[in-house]
């Protein structure tokens, strides 16, 4: 777990430790190094998911003007009830 199970106070300044607990120095300590940790891990990750996208992408096609293209009509909105009921 990240945080390790707890709610941590966020709120307030952890860079200075308090006198209260001798723990809190070592706390704040593995806390920041497993903070670390996550974020290499994601970064990782990242850099691997776009690897993986950038692989399969295709691609972009360049399109002219005047150059004839197919259209697919289905995703159109034609304010009619059914195709057969529409007009000729």
């Amino acid at each position: 777990m990240i945080n390790l199970g707890r709610y941590l106070n966020i709120r307030g300044n952890t860079n200075s430790p308090t006198e209260d607990s001798p723990g809190t120095e070592q706390f704040l300590k593995t806390i920041k190094e497993i903070r670390s940790g996550v974020e290499m891990a994601l970064k990782k990750t990242n850099e691997v998911m776009k690897k993986k996208w950038d692989t399969k992408k295709k691609p972009e096609v360049k399109q002219k003007s005047g150059n004839l293209v197919w259209v697919d009509a289905a995703h159109y909105n034609m304010n009619q009830p059914s195709k057969k009921l529409s007009a000729k």
